[in-house]
């Protein structure tokens, strides 16, 4: 009798799982993801070595500031990357995509020089306040009384510092977040380990020296950067805040730290991404490139045109 090693039964569920996924057709009145373009980076790590020589080149669709929201589309939307990510490596899948529906997108980056390829590590507050000032310039040039953010990981909660915090709650009609740190995170529970062995925190305090701080801050739930953000209600009237998390998250965990609770005049969204599509296996770096994630943001950014999820399968990492 020949024995099946666990990897191989693994890999034969997953080939299962792709086929039976490939052989289900598309909701009725779903909506069409173009595929990305030749070339185009089709993760997260591929948009990093892309963007190595280049680190502030903008994603394919993005910053153009003759762009004029339409009618049907008023708020251009801001991407805002995470920590060590930059705007190329982590938009290069969404942004094309929001463009080709007739949204003007634009990507910021922000928390480092623009000669650093690992953005987003500076002191979260003064990166808000970076992407203040760049909402301030969408605003101007193409004349939208608001935006939508949409922002992963660190983005999702620096975005909703600006937003709630420091002047950004009249320029924002929306606030999206990809597996959002409106939390603290403890890494899959690395951060716990560490600490009880007395490793971590000298690691944190090397890495502040340097000028990494959004690290610390997003591992820290009694920051100050948290205690400002949620401790007097973690939502503004007016706001609406979708936060779209994945169970594999393996970097803002548990998972459920990404969601937080609607105050008063606020709307709340908290989509568990494994619960409108079972067969989604993204984690936190393939939630931006996942087609599933799209869908799900576009139904967020127009609340008055919902449609149902293809559904697609999606692989950590890759996305789909």
């Amino acid at each position: 009798m020949v024995r099946l090693r666990k990897p191989t039964i693994a890999l034969a569920a997953l080939v299962a799982l792709v086929t039976l996924a490939a052989c289900q057709p598309p909701p009725a009145n779903a909506r069409t993801i173009p595929p990305a373009k030749l070339g185009a980076p089709g993760n997260v790590v591929a948009g990093g070595i892309a963007s190595a020589l280049n680190p502030s080149r903008s994603p394919a669709g993005t910053n153009d500031y003759s762009c004029k929201p339409s009618t049907a589309h008023p708020n251009p939307v801001v991407l805002v990357h995470g920590t060590l990510g930059n705007a190329y490596d982590s938009f290069s899948g969404l942004a094309p995509v929001l463009k080709s529906y007739g949204y003007c997108v634009f990507a910021v980056n922000y928390g480092a020089s623009s000669s650093s390829i690992f953005k987003g590590t500076g002191d979260i507050p003064t990166s808000a306040a970076e992407i203040g000032r760049f909402v301030d310039g969408v605003r101007a040039a193409t004349g939208g009384a608001k935006v939508d953010l949409v922002g992963h990981s660190q983005g999702g909660s620096v975005a909703r510092y600006y937003a709630n915090l420091i002047g950004g709650s009249a320029k924002v009609r929306s606030v999206v977040g990809l597996a959002p740190s409106n939390h603290a995170t403890n890494v899959s529970g690395l951060l716990t380990l560490g600490r009880f062995v007395g490793a971590v925190d000298p690691i944190f305090a090397l890495t502040n020296w340097i000028g990494l701080p959004a690290l610390q801050q997003q591992s820290d739930a009694g920051s100050t950067f948290f205690k400002n953000l949620n401790g007097n209600g973690e939502t503004r009237s007016g706001i609406s805040y979708t936060n779209i998390a994945t169970k594999f998250d393996e970097v803002v965990t548990p998972y459920r730290q990404a969601f937080i609770t609607a105050g008063a005049g606020a709307t709340v969204k908290n989509i568990t991404l494994q619960d409108v599509c079972g067969q989604d296996l993204t984690d936190h770096l393939g939630i931006v490139y996942d087609t599933n994630v799209y869908q799900l943001v576009l139904n967020a950014l127009d609340p008055s045109d919902q449609r149902p999820i293809a559904c697609t399968v999606s692989l950590p990492l890759y996305g789909s």
